[in-house]
């Protein structure tokens, strides 16, 4: 088995306990190691079997919460190579695969997901014939490197001059760019929306056209849809309404502006501000950005899975591992004796940003070899500088109090529990006050 999974450390992010807190999920050994054992279980090994290598882009799980449900999710992107006596690898076949399960606690659900989406795949593997006629042979270097296979595929809908007129109503059917006829005329408009949580975005409405008493104007339905396309532009079909989709940069993948995301963390409101380079703060929190703020989504083409793109930091827009994790360190200052002491806080060796009594400051760091240095300075007095490496399995809480008398600032470490109490009765303020403006 190969694994290509550029973070290998893993599978996604889950949420645990009542407060739903975001936490890392893993395997207990290398992936390798539970896949073949797993798969050992499912194909014991028998006589005239041929060796094949499993070489694995993406393997991640996830949960999609929302205000009366909750989805756990699998997904696998990979390729079966076959070894050849020459040292080069015969290309097989490339799968994408999703499972997708709603319950009352869809934790318990994710082993059981890993293996699904393994058996889908494996299937797949069964089914072909005992001399495919697939003719693409790689080189030992590019089987390592990735290259080939599920990384270079193309669907028709991404290679056609323009996409076909007509409904989908099957991922496989917006992949292969053959939607099916409509039985009347219809028509896509677009409605520019207004106001902050619909920014980025129109209103798709999507109606057939008036034939005669026995065909009326009236809207199209998106019940037994995947999607549509008007002959030039593609729409999908999520949760209950039509949205545009748009081809990323990289010509590999789509993106659609969507629905609302669902975080149990900040539905009552989030923050966010710059603070530049590899370090992002946040330090404004309003209405503007609680959890009804229409939200970019990514489709990954290998698979049809439909990822929010704040939770999709595992995965490019095809379903390849990407970028490491980072690390989410909160600062917050308590109600001290000196609240009317203005204090600064410099983090990174970026400029420095106020920060009230009563107010926190969440900080990203993305450089794993790197300590982080943090400064605060109340007032015109000196800089208290810390520096540490911050933990990229789960959040890190400083709290930071100034003396009565002014002086130096201190800033101690606090535990998960007692820190993201204290930034949600904090967040939970400045959003309450930020809706009675």
């Amino acid at each position: 088995m190969l694994d290509l999974r550029a973070d290998r450390r893993q599978l996604g992010s889950i949420h645990r306990g009542l407060g739903n807190q975001l936490v890392p999920a893993t395997f207990t050994q290398p992936l390798a190691a539970e896949v073949q054992q797993l798969i050992t279980g499912q194909l014991p090994a028998r006589a005239g079997a041929r060796p094949v290598v499993l070489r694995v882009f993406a393997l991640s799980i996830g949960e999609d919460l929302r205000p009366t449900s909750e989805h756990g999710e699998a997904e696998l992107v990979a390729d079966f190579l076959e070894p050849l006596p020459d040292s080069t690898f015969r290309m097989l076949l490339s799968v994408g695969e999703i499972t997708r399960r709603g319950g009352l606690d869809v934790t318990n659900f994710h082993p059981t997901n890993i293996a699904i989406v393994l058996q889908q795949a494996l299937r797949q593997l069964a089914a072909l014939p005992a001399a495919p006629s697939a003719t693409e042979v790689l080189s030992r270097a590019d089987a390592l490197a990735g290259r080939g296979g599920a990384a270079a595929r193309r669907f028709a809908v991404q290679t056609a001059a323009a996409p076909k007129r007509g409904f989908y109503h099957s991922l496989q059917e917006f992949l292969d760019n053959a939607p099916t006829e409509p039985t009347q005329p219809f028509l896509v408009t677009h409605v520019p929306r207004t106001g902050k949580r619909w920014a980025g975005s129109d209103e798709i409405q999507v109606s057939y056209l008036y034939l005669d008493a026995a065909h009326p104007a009236r809207p199209v339905p998106t019940g037994d849809l995947w999607g549509l396309s008007d002959g030039q532009e593609l729409f999908i079909a999520y949760r209950n309404r039509f949205y545009q989709l748009l081809a990323a940069p990289d010509g590999r993948s789509y993106t659609f502006v969507g629905p609302p995301v669902f975080n149990p963390q900040v539905a009552a409101g989030r923050a966010a501000a710059t603070i530049g380079g590899g370090l992002i703060g946040a330090a404004l929190a309003g209405a503007a950005y609680g959890p009804d703020l229409m939200g970019p989504y990514e489709l990954h083409l290998a698979s049809g899975r439909v990822l929010p793109v704040q939770d999709a930091s595992q995965t490019d827009a095809d379903g390849f591992a990407k970028a490491p994790a980072t690390a989410q360190v909160y600062v917050y200052r308590a109600a001290d004796a000196a609240r009317r002491i203005p204090l600064t806080l410099r983090a990174g060796g970026q400029t420095a940003t106020d920060l009230p009594a009563r107010y926190f400051l969440p900080l990203i760091w993305d450089d794993q070899r790197a300590e982080l240095q943090i400064c605060v300075q109340a007032g015109a007095g000196a800089e208290a500088c810390q520096s540490f490496r911050p933990s990229f399995e789960q959040p890190t809480y400083l709290e930071c109090t100034v003396p009565a008398d002014g002086g130096a600032p201190v800033l101690r470490p606090v535990s998960a529990k007692e820190g993201a109490l204290a930034v949600r009765r904090m967040q939970s303020v400045l959003t309450a006050d930020a809706s009675d403006k």
